[in-house]
């Protein structure tokens, strides 16, 4: 189940910072001051919403959202050919050997060259627990003969059959040279009729050269192969047929670097089905259950089994339709569902129709909204960066840079920033130390926040060979269940204070 999901850790993103880029900043205007005291510029502001982040990040086909602006996750599933009629309709391989013998009619003299004909009769039945047919048009199939015998080589043969019948309703009958003891025949395109299910008889003569035989016994081994055996459409009874379907896959709604318990309400799961069969089906889920890493494993369901029985349907048309709650790890987990799809659950007797376009399918619908309790989730993330073409100037003491936020989101937002240097591997410098980004706003009124990161003269030197920045955000909904909604804003403005003496360039 592959789904754009990773795609998410850029909605988050927003619970944290923007990415400050180079164009989020405008100072093409200022050169340089020359005098000594502090200078306190505008450096950036944004504003934005929700909706204005899942339009950016290219996250509308996993979420929608209605005119009030309530968000949800949405993805379908969808189980094609749960059971098909073209497997129904297929049957094993047949391999039969038949061993004659009779008595030598001239077993004290050679005797003189003689033609025989030997007349045999056969029955092949079609090998199946739950199709028994009476009339089908055959979609594929092969009968192969292969001859042994000790009164000389097999030249002629000649077949006929009752069961099969050809294009035009007569009776099939195959009149054939044998090449090296060998023969066969196709039976796609025939139709086969038949009063006893599954049985077809053919009968067969051999036309044999006997010559210079002198054994007191004379014998012939025929071996039957039919191979490929599959109808097209039958006529005929169903009785229970069962088709077993297992789903084992790992699903990941943020990323491996997000960890945490997510509790979600509220998700709701809405399965149709269509049987185009002529005959009523079962759904049976047996387990629906979710396992994440540091969670005990639960059921979606209870109780189970699941049972849902349905009409022959062409059309998708909803039979189950439920909301769940449960918990999850930020970072994913893993879902195993076992289910059985199950043709004429009621043990119709009666006389139906299968082809082989027959099927069953299931549709999935999932909608997770975004309504949701975070437990302790955090997130990491670097950042890697290039200051090697920077020249701080010495005459400045300080860098001060002040971020204010002003947010109407359900969250709070703690984060630590630090300055990494990969040559040496070691952290050079702390810029933040769980600090609180954003406060959250559960009452709908705007929550002000002011964090401030100063860079003195005896760290600048650290800053500048640090080539990445690491950033561990830490999100928390407390004890409230928020609903994240796609109207929501959230206004951000950086001012840049400058401690200097002497002329400072930019």
């Amino acid at each position: 189940m592959t789904m754009k999901i990773n795609k998410l850790i850029i909605l988050l993103a927003f619970l944290a910072l923007t990415s400050c880029r180079k164009d989020h900043y405008d100072v093409s205007n200022v050169h340089g001051v020359n005098a000594e005291g502090e200078m306190l510029l505008p450096v950036a502001s944004k504003s934005f919403s929700v909706k204005d982040l899942i339009e950016r990040f290219e996250l509308m086909d996993v979420i929608s959202f209605n005119e009030a602006g309530d968000m949800s996750f949405t993805f379908d599933f969808e189980m094609k050919d749960a059971v098909s009629g073209e497997n129904m309709l297929r049957f094993k391989d047949v391999n039969l050997d038949e061993h004659f013998t009779f008595d030598n009619p001239y077993p004290t003299t050679t005797p003189p060259f003689v033609d025989t004909t030997l007349s045999f009769t056969n029955t092949i039945e079609f090998e199946s627990e739950h199709i028994f047919v009476h009339e089908a048009l055959m979609k594929s199939g092969r009968i192969d003969f292969t001859v042994a015998s000790n009164v000389g080589n097999v030249q002629h043969v000649v077949l006929r059959s009752a069961n099969i019948k050809d294009a035009a309703g007569h009776d099939f009958e195959l009149d054939a040279p044998v090449q090296a003891n060998t023969f066969g025949f196709d039976l796609n395109g025939l139709r086969y009729v038949t009063n006893e299910a599954n049985e077809l008889e053919i009968s067969f003569d051999l036309e044999v050269n006997m010559h210079g035989i002198s054994d007191p016994e004379l014998y012939v081994d025929v071996n039957i192969k039919g191979s490929d055996m599959a109808f097209s459409e039958m006529k005929g009874y169903v009785d229970q047929y069962s088709s077993r379907n297992r789903l084992d896959t790992v699903f990941s709604l943020f990323p491996n670097e997000m960890v945490g318990v997510l509790e979600v309400e509220g998700v709701r799961i809405k399965i149709s089905e269509r049987n185009t069969f002529d005959l009523g089906a079962r759904f049976v889920i047996d387990t629906a259950t979710v396992y994440c890493q540091h969670l005990a494993p639960y059921s979606i369901f209870d109780p189970l089994p699941l049972t849902i029985d349905f009409p022959p349907m062409p059309q998708y048309t909803p039979v189950f339709n439920k909301t769940i709650s449960g918990k999850i790890n930020a970072n994913g987990g893993r879902l195993f569902a076992s289910t059985d799809f199950i043709v004429n659950p009621g043990g119709n007797s009666g006389l139906v129709t299968v082809t082989d376009t027959n099927h069953i399918d299931v549709l999935a619908d999932v909608e997770i909204p975004f309504s949701f309790n975070l437990d302790d989730v955090h997130y990491l993330d670097t950042v890697n960066m290039n200051l090697a073409n920077i020249e701080f100037p010495d005459l400045i003491e300080k860098l001060t840079l002040e971020l204010t936020f002003t947010s109407l989101l359900p969250l709070n937002l703690d984060a630590s920033f630090y300055m990494y240097d990969s040559d040496s591997q070691m952290i050079t410098d702390t810029l933040l130390t769980n600090a609180t980004l954003i406060e959250a706003s559960f009452d709908g009124q705007p929550k002000e926040t002011t964090v401030t990161l100063t860079v003195d003269e005896e760290r600048i030197d650290d800053v500048l060979h640090s080539d990445r920045i690491i950033m561990r955000y830490n999100l928390d909904s407390g004890t409230h269940d928020v609903d994240l909604n796609a109207n929501q804003r959230l206004d951000l403005s950086l001012k840049g204070k400058v401690s200097y003496k002497g002329n400072v360039e930019f």
